[in-house]
């Protein structure tokens, strides 16, 4: 079945709609003729529910609009729609509906489990939400055709893999329900239930480092005592050291390492029983073997970038010719192979973000407004922090750190891990506030930038943000409040002792709230991109703002739309021949 047909049984009235819905429901389905995603008669979209999720899976997940819309809110209602039509045309919808009701094991546990629910107090310790989270596990049994007794660790650790984080949250909890069960008085049929369900193993899409055998880590952590005191130059030069890299580099090189390690552990390469020389694995075989694998996408973790391959490899190398010398010769024609050809430009996640932001002057004002409306989300609820619910407090603190960092980087945009790393005590104090100014001034040194390029800089009021007093309000009022929330908070750092992850999650969470949805990184994008694109920019002073080299601001940060750029010199053509027009007759 085709869009156009599944429209047109709509129409005929044969689906569970309400005139309303049913007008709203045909609207978003004959939108997707227009859409730059499909751009095709209706006639020639089929009708996969499977297919069009993963479609616009992406934009879902980071919660952005895709060209066609104005807002992530006017696209996840259309998305619900077409969702919603293609489910009840090709009769999922109604699979799942029989299902809920049908009688079985999984009707006769839930209806034991509600009998174990008292709201008036706490009895068992199974209230309402349990409840919730039995049945969404009871879900995923329907429809693998499992009943309770069926139950393990290992079954349900496999439909994690492709449920929400919400999802996985409730079966882990229901888990631990049907264990209870095991202990309290029921009524259920002898051999209803599973034994003891074991801990659910974790499900995630993020590389976990392993623990390495101590050759291995002994290894690592002389790398980087290297990195710390500054590496040798090689030739003439060999009896001098290079400059002392940054934290940031050295943690860097750190990861890739475990990169690679966690590459040898997967593949079998390494048993973490054994305690095996670093040599053993200093070959090109191995590092062919990685590298395949992440690129097929064999690993338990998420794939990565093109970019961040090229980047682990290089680090690869440079960690493995300790090792083994004679891999520098085997790296260049390694990185000649067809699969780096211009793998350093900028990710298409990034230059989707950047052409969305470009083609709207309201994205682009909302961008530079991001702490001014971060802050007037939190200052409220800062002022009121202690009436308020659980939820609620997590909400204000998110809002305040994500002001304050806005407050940084919408003017001076550094790198997240610098953010983090501020200091604002002491005679070094990287962040200033001087009396009798309006001013915010910096004084960064090479040790907590990426490049080892130092920077001073002074930022003050621009329109209506003013970062001077968003983060006189943040020091006073809502530090004390978000340090209150953290483990190891750090009164002398800017953000308190807020760590990159805290900040990633509250950055992701205030972006969305405003209908901006962006990581940390892509702010130098946008801030790049934005200057690129205004006639007469000079890339040497946005590499210069971004502390960065010029060839690698234009490759990797800054996004040039050259379809405007193209309408530009066609507009100029215009005006010359307008001009000619005027001036000579032919």
């Amino acid at each position: 079945m085709n869009l156009l047909q599944a429209v047109e049984t709509l129409d005929a009235g044969d689906l569970p709609y309400s005139p309303a819905n049913a007008a709203k429901v045909r609207g978003s389905a004959r939108k997707c003729a227009r859409l730059p995603g499909y751009n095709c008669d209706l006639s020639r979209i089929s009708v996969d529910a499977d297919v069009f999720a993963d479609r616009w899976r992406r934009h879902m997940q980071n919660k952005d609009a895709p060209e066609g819309f104005k807002s992530f809110k006017q696209f996840s209602a259309w998305h619900s729609n077409v969702k919603s039509l293609m489910d009840h045309v090709s009769g999922k919808r109604r699979e799942r509906d029989l299902l809920l009701n049908i009688e079985d094991d999984w009707s006769l546990l839930l209806e034991a489990l509600s009998a174990q629910i008292n709201p008036a107090r706490k009895g068992t310790g199974i209230q309402h939400p349990d409840f919730v989270a039995v049945t969404v596990l009871r879900n995923f049994a329907r429809e693998h055709n499992r009943q309770p007794h069926q139950l393990t660790a290992g079954l349900i650790h496999s439909w994690m893999q492709t449920a929400t984080a919400s999802q996985r949250s409730a079966m882990r909890n229901a888990t631990k329900i049907i264990n209870k069960l095991l202990d309290l008085d029921h009524d259920l049929p002898a051999g209803l239930l599973p034994g003891a369900i074991e801990e659910i193993p974790m499900v995630t899409k993020q590389r976990i480092s392993p623990a390495l055998p101590p050759k291995l880590k002994q290894a690592i952590s002389d790398m980087e005592a290297d990195l710390r005191q500054g590496v040798p130059y090689g030739g003439l030069l060999k009896n001098k050291l290079r400059d002392p890299c940054s934290e940031g580099t050295v943690k860097a090189a750190r990861n890739v390492a475990n990169w690679f390690y966690s590459c040898m552990v997967e593949l079998d390469f390494l048993s973490l029983d054994e305690d095996p020389d670093p040599k053993e694995f200093a070959t090109l075989g191995h590092i062919l073997a990685a590298f395949e694998s992440e690129v097929a996408g064999g690993y338990y973790w998420k794939p990565l970038e093109k970019t961040t391959v090229r980047k682990n490899l290089e680090g690869t190398f440079r960690f493995l010719r300790r090792f083994n010398p004679e891999l520098k010769l085997e790296q260049t024609e390694f990185f000649q192979a067809t699969y780096f050809q211009n793998w350093d430009g900028m990710t298409a996640n990034n230059q989707a973000f950047c052409k969305r932001l470009l083609k709207s002057d309201v994205r682009k004002a909302k961008f530079f407004s991001l702490a001014r409306l971060f802050h007037e989300k939190a200052a409220p609820m800062i002022a009121d922090y202690d009436m308020l619910p659980h939820n609620q407090k997590a909400q204000a603190a998110h809002w305040a750190l994500a002001a304050a960092a806005a407050a940084v980087l919408t003017f001076l945009p550094v790198r997240a891990d610098t953010v983090i790393q501020l200091t604002v005590e002491g005679p070094d104090a990287h962040v200033r506030l001087p009396e009798r100014t309006k001013l915010v001034s910096f004084a960064l040194p090479r040790d907590i930038i990426k490049n080892n390029k130092p920077l001073t800089a002074e930022i003050a009021r621009r329109g209506a943000v003013d970062p001077r007093a968003i983060l006189e309000w943040w020091l006073k009022a809502a530090r004390p409040v978000v340090m209150g929330r953290l483990q190891n908070s750090d009164p002398t750092l800017l953000l308190g002792g807020a760590g990159y992850s805290r900040l990633n999650v509250a950055w992701r969470f205030a972006t969305a709230s405003v209908d901006h949805y962006m990581n940390l990184h892509q702010v130098r994008h946008a801030i790049a991109s934005i200057l690129w694109n205004e006639p007469g920019s000079d890339i040497n002073v946005i590499a210069a703002l971004l502390g960065d080299h010029p060839e690698t601001v234009a490759r990797t940060y800054a996004f040039l739309d050259v379809a405007a750029q193209v309408q530009r010199g066609m507009d100029g053509m215009t005006s010359v021949n307008a001009a000619l027009e005027k001036a000579v007759r032919l």
